[in-house]
């Protein structure tokens, strides 16, 4: 009988240690599955708007990044106000009625996203937030559009894997049925409060993804900037995913080797009663 309660004992520690162990990776296929449900929806919607609707929808965009750049965050004005007011922001790039403004690709780290308004933690734990204070995804010269994203959830990848992008490397934005593409041109790690480094540089057109780093401590953000170049869709086609760091392959890797474990050592325990048995 105490046999029998150890060895159901075992299997029970057994089964709860793999299922946490598992978790993060199926929890991540389930959040990445969902993802492409919603990009599908998405795009299903943007193709039922005509093309005169979205120009104009991208019109409004420039509009609001023309606006935010000449005051500097400084509204001044009753025009300046109504065009940087939260509701003029919810509105625009939101033609699907669903938060969605766009989607970002990162081939080489294979990412591909739905973009949503603010950075709210809601938004951050099901897609990429749009930072408000920044211009909008629609490109243009004196813009940077600053996009967050979380690494390390247990349930969704994200941006874990941005620390693996080199300068050279490409990602792209999709918004209003429109591909821009941007060239990673510059790769930096800055406390919190350091929100100078993300202010618009005039002429430049640049977008900055934001995520937290070291991986799993947080104290800093890590910045990485591309500079708009022209799209070719051959150089997209191109891209192909890089090989996952050492850090992401152990995560992987990490249930199917505690499985085993407990495996091996229950087969080399049961030797050891039979040995003993005998």
């Amino acid at each position: 009988m105490k046999k029998l309660k150890k060895r159901w004992g075992r299997i029970l520690v057994f089964a709860i240690g793999f299922c946490i162990c598992l978790y993060p990776l199926v929890g991540s296929l389930i959040q990445r599955v969902g993802q492409q449900s919603l990009l599908s929806t998405y795009e299903k919607e943007e193709e039922k708007i005509d093309t005169e609707t979205m120009e104009s929808e991208l019109e409004k965009a420039r509009e609001y990044n023309s606006m935010l750049y000449q005051t500097q965050g400084v509204y001044v004005g009753d025009e300046a106000a109504s065009i940087l007011s939260d509701e003029s922001y919810e509105s625009l790039l939101n033609l699907t009625d669903s938060g969605i403004m766009g989607r970002i690709e990162i081939p080489k780290i294979n990412v591909d996203l739905p973009i949503y308004h603010g950075t709210e933690d809601d938004v951050l734990s099901k897609g990429i937030g749009h930072f408000k204070p920044s211009s909008l995804p629609v490109g243009g010269k004196s813009t940077r559009s600053v996009l967050t994203g979380h690494r390390g959830l247990p349930s969704s990848k994200l941006f874990t894997r941005l620390d693996e992008m080199e300068e050279g490397d490409y990602f792209f934005i999709e918004v209003c049925n429109e591909t821009l593409a941007y060239k990673v041109n510059e790769i930096i790690e800055i406390k919190p409060e350091e929100l100078s480094e993300l202010q618009i540089e005039p002429d430049e057109d640049l977008v900055t993804l934001v995520t937290c780093t070291p991986y799993g401590i947080n104290t800093h953000r890590l910045l990485v900037t591309g500079e708009r170049v022209p799209y070719k869709e051959s150089i997209k086609e191109e891209i192909q995913p890089s090989f996952p760091s050492w850090r992401e392959i152990i995560f992987t890797i990490l249930p199917f080797a505690f499985m085993v474990f407990v495996i091996v050592k229950t087969i080399l325990e049961k030797r050891k009663e039979k040995k003993y048995e005998a």
